[in-house]
């Protein structure tokens, strides 16, 4: 993987200032600057959730001007998992997690150089997708958004369900430690048919979930929330089928005490369609979700599926350096190849790498693209086949963070 944004990044010296890998004994200096930076780490199994990360995937920056108590001022480690494309195929992730600069070294050029070792460690890792979850503070001008998070107010007291028949399934209530295989496996089903949908390591549900929540299990689906003040606040909803959605849904509307059921959900999830009036949940906002760059264009086209035939050629305009290039493009029979186009190939369409990643899992389409000016149509016709081509049956959603 070569990028000339990469390359200078990392060629800048910051007097005083080292960078290098995690060892063992940094996990304590580690946790005291999350505390620092983010109010400290969101969790009660603090073991489990080192176990997530390796530590060789873990940057460190130090402040070394006193040689003798370096400390720790900026780090960032890669989370390793899958990432589900249309068709249900996975791709390697690398996920940029816990990225922060102390408030004392910021706008130094310190997160740049972190950013360069964590695309190295990407590199090692064998990955073919670089992915963040930018906070407010700041963002990634070299990807593109991958999945967008949709946010719910359900007026509880007004909501009634579309329909009130009940599933033939039993819904329970359970505590994480009994049911922990079980949710694991609904999940796992449900990551493998949702595009843009990380997968979760073992470690993840003690480390996220904890002992507190409450939880309610259907065999296709099930629900994670807390009860906080007039409010049932959904943490994590997963279903499968219509039913396994109308159920968890109905429990949630139970709550007779409670004013409002605040949830995430996809763009085009179904929720407010199970409703006799869908106006009882307002959409209070819609935020970009998983950034990611695709960095092997080729593998990732290859595992994708595709409902329409293409045959073109597309110019890859990077202005970092990092996947420029012209492509021939071949779709045929739901299967496509990405490979470099013959010399003097005439491109069909320019495009860049933020653009590409967002219409392969299908965030946005080509043709809202171009209406934005950020996709252009060099032979009339490729861009309404390249889009007919890269149609998506669901809107890409991930509910796990990092």
């Amino acid at each position: 993987m070569t990028s000339e944004l990469m390359a200078d990044w990392e060629a800048r010296t910051i007097d005083g200032i080292r960078t290098r890998r995690a060892v063992e004994n940094d996990w304590d200096a580690l946790r005291d600057r999350y505390d620092r930076a983010f109010g400290g780490v969101k969790t009660k199994d603090f073991e489990a959730w080192k176990r997530q990360f390796r530590l060789e995937d873990i940057a460190v920056v130090e402040d070394v001007s006193q040689p003798r108590t370096p400390r720790i001022v900026g780090t960032a480690a890669i989370l390793r998992a899958t990432v589900t494309v249309p068709g249900g195929a996975q791709l390697d992730v690398a996920a940029c997690a816990q990225g922060m600069v102390a408030t004392t070294h910021q706008k130094r050029g310190i997160y740049a150089k972190v950013q360069a070792e964590l695309m190295a460690i990407a590199a090692e890792s064998g990955a073919q997708v670089f992915a963040a979850m930018p906070g407010p503070g700041g963002s990634y001008a070299y990807i593109g958004v991958t999945t967008y998070t949709r946010h719910l107010s359900i007026d509880r007291r007004r909501s009634k369900l579309l329909v009130a028949e009940s599933d033939s399934s039993s819904v329970r209530e359970v505590r994480l430690r009994e049911a922990l295989g079980e949710l694991r496996g609904i999940y796992a089903r449900w990551q493998r048919s949702t595009p843009g949908a990380l997968s979760r390591s073992e470690h993840w549900w003690p480390s996220s979930i904890g002992d507190e929540p409450f939880i309610i299990v259907h065999p296709d689906g099930y629900v994670i929330f807390d009860l906080i003040g007039d409010e049932v606040v959904v943490r994590d909803f997963c279903a499968l089928t219509v039913g396994a959605h109308r159920e968890l849904l109905r429990c949630l509307l139970g709550h007779g005490e409670y004013a409002r059921i605040r949830m995430d959900t996809a763009v085009d999830d179904p929720t407010p369609l199970l409703l006799e009036d869908q106006r009882t949940a307002a959409i209070t906002g819609v935020d970009g979700g998983v950034w990611s760059w695709i960095i092997d264009l080729s593998k990732a086209i290859e595992l994708r599926s595709f409902p329409a035939d293409f045959h073109g050629v597309i110019e890859v305009a990077d202005p970092w350096g990092m996947s420029p290039g012209v492509f021939a493009l071949d779709i045929s029979g739901g299967a496509g190849r990405w490979t470099p186009a013959p010399e003097g190939a005439r491109a069909d369409l320019r495009v860049g790498p933020l653009e590409m990643t967002t219409a392969y899992f299908g965030a946005h389409t080509f043709a809202e693209l171009q209406r934005a000016g950020r996709v252009d149509e060099l032979t009339p016709g490729a861009l309404t086949g390249l889009d007919l081509a890269f149609a998506t049956a669901r809107r890409p959603f991930n509910t796990t963070p990092f």
